[in-house]
Parts: structure tokens; C-alpha cells; sequence
């Protein structure tokens, strides 16, 4: 549904996860041109239109859909398998009746059955971990609930300044502890604040289909977190480096360039440049 801002007519849109790394960013970045609401558990969001939703009571979105009457739903909630796949369910018969449209937020997992080389969107799916195979059966259940009014973003390694891995890295390299690396393992990134321009500029222009959003090329782990303790001036720390199985592992999904404008396309040497300034 579409309701009033500031003289103008709005979309509502609810974020399901809005207290995560990629909800919060999302959360300010569309405030600025919609009706946001989001919810969360554990983390309390600092908003008038926040709402407390524990995914273990998936009976309770009714009432939160019938109140909010989103009319774009943004998917980055965690939680068991089960109950997403509930609250799934649920969703695609809301957005159903609404001609809603649902933002769900995937990852590079649906491709982690062949690490032999980085993925584009249009290839098939193969997934060997049971994160991936989840994520998988979540995709196909909204293409075939929705069609083209699900909209998938596969996500590569989310980072942030204030990200869990970003602090975890930086607490061990201030207590002068060895920090783990895979010297095999090729892969691609993203930020928070990044990703929620992109999602925002997808919204706004009502993109259709599967985006795979994270940088343009791909980079070695060790050299990415290397370059990083580096930037932050950390010059003598230890690295415990670890090398996988096969020869060359990649975990990377590329996007498709000409999907967004050169201002979202990006290099992993912004990602790094971002976290380190």
C-alpha cells in the first residue's frame, strides 16, 4: 500500500531482520524515500516503527502484516530452517492477495556444491552444505509462490565498520593472536552500506529477477585480510595460514555489471579502502 511522506505518496515496507548488519543499513538507507518499518529480537531497533518478532511465533506475523500493510517486504532475517520456511509461506500468501513484491536476501552458499571457479546469476544452483541447500529451497519456494514479484539478492561476505567479523578480526590482532587464513580461497565482497544503496536503487527502478550483489572481481582471502591488518597499521602480525583441500577454492558470486550504474559497481580495494579509513 501506498500512504503519505512528506506530501508525497509512499510504499510501506517492512524489514524482517532489521536489527542484523545488512537490516540496519537498509533501515536508514530507505527511510530516506519510503515508509519503513522493521523488525527485530535480541538488538532493539532505535525507531518509533520498530516491531518485536520472535521467528519461533511464526503465527504472530499475521497480526504484524495486517498492522503494517506493507506493500515490499525485505527478507534478512536468521533463524531454524523450519520456521523460515513457515514464515515463507506465509509471506507469499500476504504478498499474494497485495501484489506485493518480497526483497529476499540469498547467498553465495547456493553454489558452494562446485568451488571450482566463481559463479554468475544465470547458472543453476548446486549446493553441498545444508545452509546452501536451505537457501535453495527458499529461492525456489518464492519464484514459484510470486514470480517476478521475487526479487533474489545473493549475497557474497557482508563487512561493516562496526561488522561482528571485522571487530572479531581486530580484537585478535590487538591481543597479538595468530589470525586464521585460507591461502586457497578466492571470493568476493560487500558492505553493509553498499549493499543498501544497491538494494535501494533495485527497489526504486522495480528490478526483476536474481542479483548477485558483492564486488566485480574476485581476491585471495589471505591477501584480502593481509591488506586490511595492514591498512589499520598492524605491521607485525602472525598468520596461521590454513590451505584447503583442492588447488583452488573460489566461493564468489559475480554480478552482472550492466544490472546497476557504475556509482554500485565495485572493486574488493573499496571494500578494503571503506572498513580501513
Amino acid at each position: 500500500m501506498k500512504f503519505t511522506k512528506g506530501g508525497h505518496l509512499v510504499d510501506r515496507i517492512l524489514i524482517l531482520g532489521a536489527s542484523g548488519l545488512a537490516g540496519k543499513a537498509l533501515l536508514k538507507e530507505l527511510d530516506k524515500t519510503y515508509e519503513v518499518y522493521g523488525t527485530y529480537m535480541n538488538n532493539e531497533i532505535t525507531s518509533t516503527r520498530s516491531i518485536y518478532f520472535n521467528i519461533s511465533e511464526v503465527n504472530k506475523i499475521t497480526d504484524i502484516l495486517n498492522s503494517v500493510k506493507p506493500s515490499k517486504i525485505v527478507y534478512c532475517l536468521r533463524g531454524s530452517f523450519n520456521s523460515q520456511i513457515e514464515l515463507l509461506s506465509e509471506l507469499v500468501k500476504y504478498l499474494k492477495l497485495n501484489n506485493g513484491k518480497l526483497y529476499f536476501c540469498s547467498t553465495a552458499n547456493v553454489f558452494d556444491g562446485d568451488t571450482s571457479s566463481f559463479h554468475l546469476k544465470n547458472e543453476k544452483p548446486n549446493a553441498e552444505s545444508d545452509y546452501g541447500k536451505f537457501k535453495i529451497e527458499c529461492e525456489e519456494i518464492l519464484k514459484k509462490g510470486l514470480g517476478d514479484n521475487s526479487i533474489i539478492f545473493r549475497l557474497p561476505m557482508i563487512w561493516g565498520k562496526n561488522s561482528p567479523r571485522l571487530n572479531a578480526l581486530l580484537t585478535s590482532i590487538t591481543n597479538n593472536e595468530k589470525v586464521d587464513v585460507y591461502t586457497n580461497l578466492y571470493f568476493n565482497n560487500n558492505t553493509d552500506v553498499m549493499l543498501a544503496k544497491q538494494i535501494h536503487y533495485i527497489i526504486e527502478n522495480n528490478l526483476k529477477g536474481i542479483f548477485h550483489l558483492g564486488s566485480y572481481e574476485v581476491i585471495n582471502y589471505y591477501e584480502f585480510i593481509k591488506r586490511i591488518v595492514t591498512n589499520f597499521g598492524y605491521n607485525h602480525t602472525e598468520f596461521n595460514e590454513i590451505e584447503l583441500p583442492t588447488e583452488k577454492n573460489y566461493l564468489a558470486v559475480l554480478p552482472t555489471v550492466e544490472d546497476l550504474p557504475k556509482e554500485l559497481n565495485f572493486s574488493n580495494d573499496d571494500v578494503i579502502s571503506y572498513l580501513t579509513s
